[in-house]
Order: C-alpha cells, then sequence, then structure tokens
C-alpha cells in the first residue's frame, strides 16, 4: 500500500511520540486525597520526563522496516557481536569494540561512501577511512539491534591540535535504557568516559575537562581504564598514517559539539543543516559552524527517550487514573505491572485499582525491536 505525505508523516510522528490525555488534575508525589472510606497518598513517583521541543522535533530516526538495518544486522552477526554483555551497556559496548576493530587502514579516505554498509565493503576491498566512518557504523549497527545512537562533531575550542591528532573528531552518544540517559562512546579511540563510575555524556565530559581539570574522569578504552595522568592512551600504529592514540589535549576537541540529528545515515547521509551546536566562551576567537546554540546545553540536547512518563490523577471510588507518555523511536507498545505481578502490554491510558496499604505500579516501553525502555514506577498508600 502507497502511503500519501500526510498519512506517512502521521504514522512516522506516531511512533515517535506516544501521548495519552488524562482527566482530572495530576497528583504530585506526596500529594494526598480522597478515596472511598479512606485517604490514599501518591508516596512515590520515578519517572523520566515526556519532552517535546525544538530539538526533540529536529531528530530523524532510522525505521525498523529498513531492509539495510536487517542485512546489517544478519550480515555482521551482530546479535552474536552483543551476545556475551552481562547487561545493556556491557552489549553497547562490545557493538563499539567490533566497530572499532573492523577498520585496517586509519588516514585520508581513499573512496566515496554511503553508509555502514558500504563502508564495511570498502574495508574489505583495501580502502582506508577515519573517525567520522567509525561513527557511521556505529550509528547504524546500533540501529539494527534497537538502541538509538547519534552522530557528534567536535571541534578543538582554541587553535590546533598540540600533539597530534586534528582539530575535529566524530564520536556518538548512545540512549542507555539501563544508565536513563545518553553516554558518549567513541568508536574510533574504542572508549567511554565515566565519573564516579557513571558513564557520561558529551557535555559532562566538557564540563569535567574544562572546569573541574579533569580530574575525575576514567578514559575506559579497550576495556582498560586509565586517569589524565595516564595519557596518552596509544591505540594501534597504521602504516602511512602512524599512531592512533588518545593524547594529552584529546578533549579539547569537546570546545564545540555539534548533534547531528538524524541516525538514518545509510539513506540520507549527515543533516548537517539542522545540526545544532553547544559552547560557550572559551570557543570565543574561534569561527566553526554557524548554527543555532541551545540555551541550556545540559538539558536541552540531553532529553529522555524510551520512557513511560507517568501521569496519574485522583478517580472514582477507590480507582485512578494513568495516562503514558514517551518519545519512543520505531515504538511498539507499553507494559505495565501491578503489586510485582506480570508484566502486561496497555494502550497507554487506564484505571489503577487500588487496596489497602501499598500500591505499586511499574511501566515500560517497547519498541519494535523488541528493546524495553526504562522502567518508570509509581506508590500509592490507602489507609482506611
Amino acid at each position: 500500500m502507497k502511503l500519501s505525505a500526510g498519512v506517512a508523516f502521521g504514522f512516522m510522528f506516531a511512533s515517535l511520540f506516544h501521548t495519552q490525555s488524562i482527566a482530572g488534575t495530576v497528583l504530585r508525589q506526596g500529594q494526598r486525597f480522597p478515596v472511598d472510606g479512606g485517604t490514599a497518598t501518591l508516596t512515590r513517583v520515578d519517572t523520566l520526563p515526556f519532552v517535546e521541543s525544538d530539538y526533540t522535533n529536529r531528530f530523524r530516526f532510522d525505521s525498523w522496516t529498513n531492509p539495510k538495518l536487517k542485512e546489517l544486522r544478519e550480515r555482521y552477526k551482530l546479535d552474536d557481536v552483543i551476545a556475551p554483555g552481562q547487561d545493556e551497556f556491557d552489549k553497547q559496548v562490545l557493538l563499539m569494540n567490533w566497530v572499532h576493530r573492523q577498520f585496517k587502514k586509519f588516514g585520508r579516505p581513499s573512496t566515496a561512501s554511503k553508509g555502514a554498509l558500504d563502508i564495511l565493503d570498502g574495508i574489505e576491498q583495501g580502502h582506508t577511512f577515519f573517525c567520522s566512518h567509525y561513527a557511521h557504523v556505529m550509528v547504524s549497527s546500533a540501529a539494527s539491534l534497537g538502541w538509538v545512537d547519534r552522530e557528534l562533531a567536535l571541534r578543538r575550542h582554541q587553535g590546533v591540535a598540540k600533539v597530534g591528532g586534528s582539530t575535529e573528531h566524530s564520536v556518538t552518544e548512545i540512549w542507555s535504557n539501563q544508565h536513563r540517559k545518553w553516554v558518549m562512546l567513541d568508536p574510533t579511540s574504542n572508549m567511554y568516559l565515566e565519573s564516579n563510575g557513571v558513564p557520561l555524556n558529551a557535555w559532562e565530559i566538557r564540563e569535567e575537562w574544562f572546569y573541574r581539570d579533569g580530574s575525575n574522569l576514567v578514559f575506559v578504552a579497550g576495556g582498560k581504564r586509565h586517569k589524565k595522568a595516564d595519557l596518552p592512551i596509544f591505540l594501534q600504529r597504521f602504516a602511512g598514517f602512524g599512531d592512533l592514540a588518545v593524547h594529552p589535549d584529546e578533549l579539547d576537541k569537546y570546545g564545540f559539539i555539534g548533534y547531528i540529528p538524524n541516525t538514518d545515515l545509510m539513506d540520507s547521509g549527515e543533516d548537517y543543516a539542522k545540526m545544532f551546536i553547544v559552547k560557550d566562551k572559551l570557543c570565543d576567537g574561534t569561527k566553526w559552524h554557524v548554527r543555532t546554540n541551545p540555551a541550556n546545553p545540559a538539558v536541552d540536547p540531553y532529553f529522555p527517550i524510551g520512557q513511560a512518563a507517568l501521569e496519574i490523577a485522583s478517580g472514582r471510588g477507590e480507582r485512578v487514573s494513568v495516562a503514558l507518555k514517551t518519545f519512543t523511536p520505531n515504538f511498539k507498545e507499553y507494559e505495565v505491572q501491578f503489586d510485582g505481578g506480570p508484566w502486561k502490554p496497555s494502550t497507554g491510558r487506564f484505571r489503577w485499582m487500588l487496596r489497602s496499604g501499598r500500591n505499586r505500579l511499574a511501566a515500560r516501553t517497547v519498541n519494535q525491536f523488541g528493546v524495553r525502555g526504562p522502567v518508570a514506577t509509581a506508590e500509592i498508600q490507602l489507609t482506611r
């Protein structure tokens, strides 16, 4: 069946933003309300917010129906690549490690390519590639497994690289349902960064590097942990290029962070026209692309996805009204769980029947790949 432009857009919108309206006033954590024969208190709500903004609206995601994703996943046996992972983030790091190991020659690209399948074919033919190609393969490989990974363009805040390398770099940020946040993954360096045991996004890395001297950063490269004092970290030697390494000034490239708002790279390439950039006064005097600059760089680019945002309102009798909202690429359905029972599919709007004592609700999303989002929870204490 051929879809008209309007119908196709409506389908795409519905697959990203899935919302249900709710009658009555939304309850806040700690709020008490009457029920038949007693009083109820919403004692706890733990949910990621639903966000729709200029920045969420810029993004375009690869579709689960894209045959190139299926080909990529099956040809390179990506399910086997991530199978040894103990949890979701471990699996995502294994995927990054796989992408890193595919590249045999590093340097100025020796052929034109469009997307992960072309790049991987080019590697087999002996061609040379650099950081943006690592990022392309990572973004599409993640998409083929049902994860959302986006490409970032980085630029030094001032001058040129002090020791090797270049003034610009490409990395990615993957949405971690496990950590309920975006996390930077650099497939070129096979590296992510932590602080206090928590993996960081690009803006958090920038803040730690420029404003807290980077002393709290842990560079997890190839599975090994390093501190700032350990730099440079040798990665690999490439004929005709030299040593690929994480240099002592490597993170100066986080001066400018450009967010490329599409993941359908095998079909569309990077949407640089809608890219937005975060920067601050450190970048004064350095020219780069002129783009929209988010007012709140710690928040605006870091909208949650895959969430089941809970809204709860008092209802009739011993019931409350519940509505779920989400921004989930390739959304399939919600699942809900009552008082630790089995998970069941949900439309996203329902009545929650309360009983005396503690009542617990959990909710999550499922996308078309079977990937489940972060769990949202609410608890209500009913006293008679």
